[in-house]
Parts: C-alpha cells; structure tokens; sequence
C-alpha cells in the first residue's frame, strides 16, 4: 500500500494552518523514513481565501526551509480548483526538486472545467498530477460512472476518491465503485481513497482497500485532519516504523492533539460537511435540535454548507 501522509495539509484545518515551523521540519524528516510514504503533503498552495497562514499559502521558499533542501521530490501540494490562482506561473514546475505533486480537488459542479485547469497543469509542470474527487459518498453510482468516464479522458496520474462526510462503509458501497475504479485503471490512472474517520470506520475502510486491491490511501499521524479527523497512519505502518513515530507523537503531544467534536458523528450520518458540525458546536445547538437540522438539509447544501440553517432556526446564543 503506498501512502501519501496528509498530517500538515489536513491537520491544518484543527490547527488554522499554523504548524511551527520547528514541527513541521521533524514531522517530514521523521515521515521520510517511511518507505511505503510515497509523498508527504505539506499543505496548500499559494491559497489564502481561509487562512492567511503559512500551510494554507505555501510558496517555494517555505518549501524548501522544511524539507532542508533534500531534494527528494516526494512533497505533495493541494489546491482548491475554487480557490486557487489560475494563473499557470504560480505553480512549481519540473526543474525544482522538491515538489513532485499537485493534487487538485473539485466541487461536483466545477468538475468539467477542473479537469480541463488540471490536465494544462500538468503540461505545464510536467510533475504528477492527481485530481481528487471528494464529497464522493454523495455521487450515485450513475454520476460516478459518467464523472470518471469523463475523468479517464484527461492526462492525469492519480484519481482519488475522498470520504469527506467520513459516512463511507466501503464493504457496503464497494460496488458503486467497483466499475469506476476498473475503468480509471483502464485510462493508466491510479486510484487511491482518502478516509476521514467521522464515523470511526476509518480503518475499517482501509482493511477493505487492500481485499479490493486499491493500492494508495491518505493518512495522517494521530489523524489529524478535518471534523474528526482521518485514518491514522501509526495505525497502518509496519512495527518497525513504530519507535520514531511514537516519540516524535510523545515529543509533541499536546500539538497533535485534536479538538473532539461530537456533532461530527451526526453530520456524517446524515452525509453532509462536517462544517455544519462545527457550527453546531461553536453555537452549542441541543443535540435533538441539531439532528432536526440536519435531517431537513438537502441537495446542494449537504455538500456546501449554508449557514441560513442556524441563522433561520435562530440557534445563536
């Protein structure tokens, strides 16, 4: 199982994207002696719609200034394809050695024009490209088809499937993806999942991707990672890995710690973004009242929160 190790980028979102920089340098000098960690994602690029901190807004430099220039090209970026600059000259390109990846991820209704951004990327840089659907428990098994049938049409390296809502019970819903997989495979993409733990089916999950034969998955240490986290890669690594990776969980324990949030439990399953959970929390909303809102949230807005749902129902302290 080859793994990208997404601590810095996901975890971002339960540590506003402000890693110490002191970490961050022990984190990937740590995560490279990982054989089967083919990429450690670092965090977004160049991106400030969020957050105007560092791992929200990477740039060379600070690339560089991490990785204490080893030049493995094993660091893996992420942008939004609705938040990200388009303009070709700001992303990194093949004559640096660093970055060997850019993974792009899209909302289901700028699919289309993703695709087409992604693939004049990846001309572009001439690096790895992956393009990652999330939200995908959320596709019926028609719009998957037709979604990775238009996918399998664009050179790119890597398609991912996230389980954003963290709802996903792949011995359940294998067969919704079992055709897309085998067509993507076909098109020469590899195909990898990423596994939020929302429902605490994480691991579960990824004992399912190795009886399936999907060879790449997302992971993070402790699973840090947005709403309730993700799969967590002490869990999958070998025994021999065990010893640098629990002292350096020891050495900063209280950093990768992450704030519980209950209301996850409850947004993912009823398959919506767990952004509703953290509004829910900030607002401290009755739990019987949280699970009424959420049961009324449709269409769009489960995967594309909307704040009129507590505003309406007037939830605020």
């Amino acid at each position: 199982m080859q793994i990208i190790d997404v601590t810095l980028r996901d975890g971002g979102h339960a540590k506003d994207f402000n890693w110490p920089i002191d970490y961050a340098k022990s984190h990937y000098k740590n995560i490279c002696k990982i054989p089967e960690v083919k990429f450690i994602e670092l965090g977004y690029w160049k991106q400030t719609s969020k957050s105007k901190n560092l791992f929200y807004n990477l740039n060379y430099e600070a690339v560089k200034r991490i990785t204490g220039k080893k030049n493995l090209k094993n660091v893996s970026i992420m942008i939004d394809y609705h938040y990200c600059s388009k303009r070709l000259s700001d992303y990194p390109r093949f004559d640096q050695k660093e970055i060997g990846m850019i993974r792009i991820c899209s909302r289901k209704e700028d699919i289309p024009k993703a695709l087409k951004f992604a693939e004049i990327l990846k001309e572009f840089t001439k690096i790895y490209v992956s393009f990652n659907i999330f939200n995908s428990t959320n596709y019926s098994k028609e719009e998957l088809i037709k979604t990775c049938k238009l996918v399998s049409k664009y050179n790119l390296d890597y398609v991912y499937f996230a389980d954003t809502h963290g709802d996903m019970d792949l011995e359940r819903e294998f067969s919704k993806f079992q055709k897309v997989i085998s067509i993507l495979n076909k098109s020469g993409k590899k195909v990898g999942m990423h596994l939020h733990d929302h429902s605490g089916k994480a691991y579960f999950n990824y004992r399912q991707l190795k009886k399936y034969k999907i060879n790449m998955c997302d992971a993070s240490l402790r699973g840090m990672g947005k709403g309730y986290g993700n799969l967590k890669l002490e869990y999958i690594t070998k025994n021999k890995n065990l010893s640098f990776l629990t002292d350096l969980i020891r050495r900063y324990d209280k950093l990768l710690t992450m704030p519980q949030n209950i209301y996850t439990l409850i947004t993912s399953s009823y398959k919506i973004s767990d952004n509703y959970a953290s509004e829910g929390k900030r607002l401290n909303v009755p739990i019987l009242k949280f699970i009424n809102i959420c049961s009324k949230i449709k269409s769009k807005y489960k995967d594309n929160y909307s704040d009129n749902f507590f505003i309406k129902k007037k939830f605020k302290n």
